[in-house]
């Protein structure tokens, strides 16, 4: 097969799939030579960048197509539904402690929270945002809990490495020093 059908066959894999496809994936399934998939990646990538209405992105070590963040205040209207809730501020203080904090129990996040997190890590389940990744050697057998490529797709990030540093987070206008925060607590 001829390198412009090699381009052509994956970007319809892709745009048909709608999920993230590993090269291995496609290399096995399609039969084709995994150099032969990088160079066709590579070139979609190309592609698919800048002001385009829809982008490649790589996620962990598969790929996918995204719709281009300049563009989402537009496609939202047609993809919403009145089933969507919006999270509150107790699920997404959840959903930043875990995003923060791989492999962490319930227990521990509700020793960071100082509330019961049932209901909120729950939602982030039922949303696809998080997962349990392990249950832990304690007694209980506790659920130790990690974010999904979802939760990565939705911050346009490929790994968790590149959050903001939490250290030092800016909110609005003023910057938050976890150190000025441990200091204020000790008082």
């Amino acid at each position: 097969m001829d390198m412009e059908k090699i381009d052509n066959l994956i970007e319809s894999v892709l745009f048909a799939l709608g999920r993230d496809i590993s090269i291995e994936e496609l290399s096995n399934t399609l039969n084709i030579d995994k150099i032969d998939i990088e160079n066709s990646l590579k070139k979609l990538e190309n592609k698919y960048s800048g002001e385009s209405g829809i982008l490649l992105t790589k996620i962990k070590d598969a790929y996918q197509f995204i719709t281009n963040k300049m563009y989402y205040p537009y496609v939202v209207k047609f993809t919403e539904t009145s089933k969507r809730q919006n999270l509150s501020p107790a699920v997404l203080e959840t959903l930043s402690i875990i995003a923060y904090n791989p492999k962490i129990t319930k227990s521990e996040i509700e020793n960071i929270r100082g509330v019961s997190s049932d209901f909120a890590v729950g939602r982030l389940l039922e949303c696809g945002l998080i997962e349990e990744v392990c249950r832990l050697n304690l007694p209980g057998k506790p659920a130790a809990y990690a974010v999904t490529k979802d939760f990565l797709k939705s911050c346009g990030i490929e790994d968790i490495s590149e959050l903001p540093d939490f250290e030092n987070l800016k909110i609005g206008d003023e910057q938050l020093l976890i150190s000025d925060i441990e200091n204020s607590e000790q008082k």
